[in-house]
């Protein structure tokens, strides 16, 4: 992946992440003033609409990095990081449990593709900073500071 390509990554994981938290706040966590709202914060739908925009940033962004840095690593026999594995099978169920909370219309179902999706994005943004973690740890091992402009070897 090049520097470009890795920034893209962390920028669209950024933006959902923020959104995603500030949204499950509005949400679950705050209560109306007054008793008759149909939201518990006058932002909360503006939160809820930047995450569904930023999503697919990061849909994009996960492609990248899968047809530019995993799949070659697959390829070449270069499997040895589970948590990358992880990281993209982690993503499968973050991502339809997305789209399913927005399209469910039974209230029970709703609220398993809610506790999917959020249980899914734990696993996500911890799964991606233990990869990031042993990426930075197993380059200094390697005496390689610094990362890689180009197409990672």
């Amino acid at each position: 992946m090049t520097a470009l390509e890795r920034a893209f990554l962390h920028l669209a994981n950024g933006l959902v992440t923020i959104t995603g938290v500030v949204y499950a706040v509005m949400r679950y966590l705050m209560h109306p003033a007054d008793e008759w709202a149909v939201v518990n914060h006058p932002w909360q739908p503006h939160a809820q609409h930047l995450h569904l925009l930023a999503a697919p940033l990061l849909v994009f962004a996960v492609g990248f990095a899968w047809s530019r840095h995993a799949l070659p690593k697959l390829r070449n026999g270069d499997a040895g990081r589970s948590s990358g594995l992880g990281l993209m099978a982690g993503f499968v169920p973050l991502t339809v449990s997305g789209a399913l909370i927005q399209t469910a219309v039974d209230p029970a179902w709703r609220a398993v593709w809610v506790v999917v999706h959020l249980a899914a994005s734990g696993l996500w943004l911890t799964a991606l900073a233990l990869h990031q973690l042993r990426s930075i740890t197993s380059r200094r091992a390697a005496g390689h500071d610094s990362q890689p402009t180009a197409v990672d070897p």
